[in-house]
């Protein structure tokens, strides 16, 4: 087995200072993550093509904005016979852009400790591993790994450019403003596009079974399961009838974790908070504004949430 010098690595397991944020996926039963600097976007359950040609790590091609992305198991890097389903997160680095597919996209988080893999052979794409609290040990899957997939370098930038808002032949200026502000999950709730800060955003749940509160009330009308634990759910849309499954952002607050659910889950986005944004907004659940050039999103937290809406219910309550 060729092994790799470890002395290009650039971060020790107990510097945990140094580790970056990190989007958190699980794939045929083991974890892995991604920089969230390095992650495009998040397709769900997208059409896959099979690549039609033998290609090392490649198991099928995705069509996104006018491109086509090659899309890696992750479970074959580590010779587990490759299968074309799932999730797909879009990973980007200077060599191109790659597809990774995931069965349960699990969240945001700030690994405890991060470090160098050596024992992992060259050209599998993983240089280093995670620990996550309360997951354990993840896979680091980075843009310097995107090099590894010899068709990488082949796909066009539109991918980029849609993420960074631009148009090809922007310039360097522009990609470095967008680049500027915390990083934000951007989603969508009855045709409107919201965001969330990293920070915020506990987990990510795809198509995920709801169930009602028996006797419940007002905005609070039904629950969802996190890891054993019964979340209740929001939605600022209020459909009817309520859908059997859907998808959710699970945000923290200070009496627990809120599920708001959305009808899309869109990528992640840099954004600036906005400095001349009023001390309170008319529309529940927003904490303030976040732009991205002349883009504007309103940005969600739970304890917006559990302010407008929860609290809003509890005094009706009192009252009535």
């Amino acid at each position: 087995m060729t092994v790799r010098p470890a002395a290009d690595r650039t971060t020790s397991p107990n510097n945990t200072a140094a580790a970056p944020p990190v989007l958190v996926f699980e794939r045929r039963g083991q974890t892995y993550c991604c920089p969230t600097s390095d992650v495009l976007e998040i397709v769900e359950d997208p059409v896959l093509d099979p690549p039609g040609y033998p290609t090392p790590l490649v198991v099928a091609v995705l069509l996104h904005n006018g491109g086509f992305i090659p899309a890696v198991d992750p479970a074959n890097l580590f010779d587990h016979p490759p299968e074309r389903r799932g999730d797909v997160v879009l990973l980007h680095g200077p060599a191109g852009t790659v597809g990774l597919l995931a069965d349960r996209v699990l969240g945001f988080r700030q690994p405890s400790a991060f470090g160098p893999a050596p024992w992992i052979p060259s050209g599998r794409m993983c240089r280093s591993a995670a620990v996550i609290d309360g997951i354990g040990r993840a896979f680091v899957l980075a843009a310097d790994g995107v090099a590894d997939v010899p068709s990488a370098a082949t796909v066009v930038a539109s991918a980029t450019v849609a993420v960074l808002g631009g148009r090809p032949g922007s310039g360097e200026s522009e990609r470095a403003e967008a680049d500027d502000g915390p990083m934000h999950l951007i989603f969508s709730v009855g045709g409107r596009a919201y965001a969330a800060g990293y920070a915020d955003v506990h987990r990510i749940l795809y198509r995920h079974r709801l169930f009602r509160v028996p006797g419940a009330w007002g905005r609070v009308r039904c629950a969802v399961e996190v890891i054993g634990a019964v979340v209740p759910v929001l939605d600022l849309a209020e459909p009817d009838p309520l859908p059997e499954r859907a998808d959710f952002v699970v945000l923290s607050s200070s009496v627990g974790l809120l599920a708001l659910r959305v009808d899309a889950i869109l990528r992640p986005l840099p954004l600036r908070r906005d400095p001349t944004e009023p001390e309170w907004f008319p529309a529940p659940g927003i904490a303030g504004i976040g732009r991205q050039r002349e883009q504007a999103y309103s940005i969600i937290t739970g304890e917006a949430l559990l302010r407008d809406l929860v609290g809003a219910d509890a005094r009706t309550g009192a009252t009535a």
